[in-house]
């Protein structure tokens, strides 16, 4: 009866200690931690890789230089200027030729190509009534000046997405890892994404975009920078639980459970499994996939879409296709590593008490 109460006492101990160090702040803190515990348990080194973290950079976006398409702007003489004074398009036009038009930011420059497109229509519009040989000849040249900056257009939105840094940082610098909460701006992010992803086609706009609401939706998605918190905190998942399976699994299939009775060692290490793995690491797990397969559509639709550079579309596959793969096998083979042990020694993953 005293082996048993002390045999108690002892589990009693570590299980406090255990949830005492619940509550790390990412899912980075829980991996630390859950391995951490198990070799201590198991009596075992951690993988010499752990040293340096578990968290690396994701492999480096292509520089904004190379992936910017190269706009010419359409070419208008003096004559043809000065006959555009009566319509909307004259002043469009010398927006774009003063030295603020000149430096735009990406966001800007798509902005006013939209409004270039909806002035172009309509002053050619106007002209073809007037039925004169002067403006005919003149709303067929606009066409014509339509025809090329709608295909011109879809470079400029291309341009938003490779060379913005609302962009660039959202692809590839994540400030943090996820934790089971306070992701920030996520789902926001991922409307403001698909919100910009829409604007990508000139004959799909009813009305010139407004400025104030992509800037503003350019913001969330800097804020947020949801993909690549995503595609961090997946690469960091499969980094550590690859390196954790090998390792537990002579180390569990040496755990003594005779006749599927659970020792003292195995009933601690359900815990450890419980309190870090299914309490912490696989809620974050279910975040992953939550946001991965809500982004596909839109990732579908950037790898389809000419306007877009093959470097761009190499990495957003190596992360949201390969790298999701990667981190949903590793997900899937430490889940069974565990239920293969959990089974052979009668024990269910559930809370301890």
């Amino acid at each position: 009866m005293k082996n048993k109460a002390c045999r108690w006492s002892v589990m009693t101990l570590i299980v406090l200690s255990v949830m005492g160090c619940v509550g790390g702040n990412t899912v980075k803190h829980s991996l630390e931690d859950y391995a951490e515990r198990l070799s201590r348990v198991l009596d075992m080194s951690l993988p010499a890789s752990f040293e340096d973290g578990v968290v690396s950079p994701l492999p480096k976006l292509t520089d904004a230089a190379t992936l910017k398409h190269n706009i010419e702007g359409i070419s208008i003489n003096l004559r043809e200027f000065y006959a555009l004074q009566d319509c909307e398009l004259g002043t469009v036009v010398a927006e774009r030729n003063t030295s603020l038009g000149k430096s735009q930011l990406p966001s800007q420059r798509l902005v006013h190509e939209s409004k270039l497109l909806s002035v172009l229509k309509e002053c050619e519009t106007a002209l073809k009534k007037q039925e004169n040989k002067a403006n005919t000849q003149l709303a067929n040249t606009i066409g014509l000046w339509r025809e090329q900056k709608t295909l011109d257009y879809a470079k400029t939105w291309g341009n938003v997405i490779q060379g913005s840094q609302e962009l660039r940082l959202a692809l590839n610098t994540p400030e943090r890892v996820f934790s089971v909460e306070n992701n920030k701006d996520a789902l926001s992010s991922i409307n403001a994404l698909f919100y910009l992803t829409s604007l990508h086609n000139a004959d799909t706009l009813k009305s010139p975009i407004d400025s104030s609401e992509l800037e503003e939706q350019l913001q969330i998605i800097r804020s947020a920078r949801l993909p690549a918190t995503l595609w961090q905190t997946q690469q960091t998942l499969t980094f550590a639980l690859s390196e954790l399976t090998p390792m537990l699994r002579a180390r569990l299939s040496a755990v003594s459970c005779p006749n599927g009775r659970a020792s003292d060692q195995a009933e601690i290490l359900r815990n450890v499994f419980y309190l870090f793995f299914i309490e912490q690491i696989q809620p974050v797990g279910s975040l992953v996939n939550q946001y991965h397969y809500k982004l596909m559509p839109l990732w579908e639709a950037w790898l389809n879409d000419p306007s877009l550079h093959n470097d761009l579309k190499d990495y957003i596959k190596s992360q949201a296709q390969d790298g999701f793969d990667q981190y949903s096998e590793a997900m899937q083979a430490h889940v069974n590593l565990w239920q293969t042990f959990l089974g052979r020694c009668n024990l269910s993953p559930v809370a301890p008490g």
